[in-house]
């Protein structure tokens, strides 16, 4: 309770601080077009119904498509296909760290169609990218997620040690990047869990996640993903930031002040 307490008062904190040196929203989270007065989340209403029509797509596409999943997890929905502005959201939140850009993805989230889960757990990143970024991208959309269905987010999940970046491995690459890697505490011990992560690719982060829980003693785990990638060729970085720009310090622009306090809800 009072770790609750601390976090909600940090929060306001943070919101506040924000208001105060970002005052204004000004561009457009996915075309850097100046925001008009019909302007919704950070996102302007060309781009708005350009997200609507992928979040379409996405959901005709599950409905079409039946892919195996990984041993354990009983589905996995995605809000977008990753691409297009649901693709520019996610660069922008994950590589140039605007948190603002996890809203209008976690706003389309809550859609998804989900099954009776009790709490919400973050896919974790290890502590070097989450210093370097300044947070974990999934517990970002998580907190979100969990305001708008009434849901606790228990960060149960955690990394025991760093693994080189998934981007550009395949599918056997992955796999085995990421064995072992994850651990769970006793929280999700008997709870039906969803797993919440910023994109779902080939399922190996997903396998090793449910692997974890399961063996925590979750009673079962589903996943929510803000996108979901055809292929691991698909998850690069249109921008050019990858990590290692990032730790040479090439990417150390302060973005939430382009684009205004759209992020103050998370």
């Amino acid at each position: 309770m009072r770790h609750t307490m601390m976090q909600r008062t940090i929060g306001r904190l943070l919101e506040a601080l924000d208001e105060l040196l970002f005052p204004e929203d000004v561009l457009c989270l996915c075309c850097d077009h100046a925001l008009g007065e019909d302007a919704q989340d950070g996102i302007c209403p060309a781009c708005a119904r350009s997200l609507e029509q992928l979040a379409q797509a996405q959901e005709a596409r599950e409905t079409e498509e039946r892919e195996a999943l990984p041993e354990g997890l009983s589905y996995v929905h995605a809000a977008f296909p990753y691409e297009g502005q649901a693709r520019t959201l996610i660069h922008r939140l994950k590589y140039e760290s605007v948190r603002a850009a996890a809203v209008p993805l976690a706003r389309q989230m809550v859609f998804l169609p989900s099954g009776e889960e009790e709490i919400i757990v973050p896919v974790p990143t290890d502590r070097r990218r989450k210093r370097k970024r300044g947070f974990n991208q999934a517990t970002l959309l998580s907190q979100h997620i969990g305001r708008e269905l009434g849901m606790e987010v228990c960060t149960a999940l955690e990394r025991v040690d760093s693994r080189r970046p998934q981007t550009g491995l395949t599918a056997a690459q992955r796999r085995k990047n990421l064995a072992g890697c994850m651990a769970a505490s006793g929280a999700v011990n008997g709870k039906r869990v969803l797993l919440v992560d910023d994109v779902y690719t080939t399922g190996a982060t997903a396998q090793e996640a449910v692997r974890a829980l399961r063996a925590a003693g979750a009673a079962s785990v589903g996943m929510f993903a803000a996108a979901r990638a055809g292929s691991p060729d698909e998850e690069q970085d249109p921008f050019g930031l990858t990590e290692k720009a990032q730790n040479d310090g090439k990417n150390q622009e302060k973005p939430d002040r382009i684009y205004g306090n759209w992020g103050k809800t998370l």
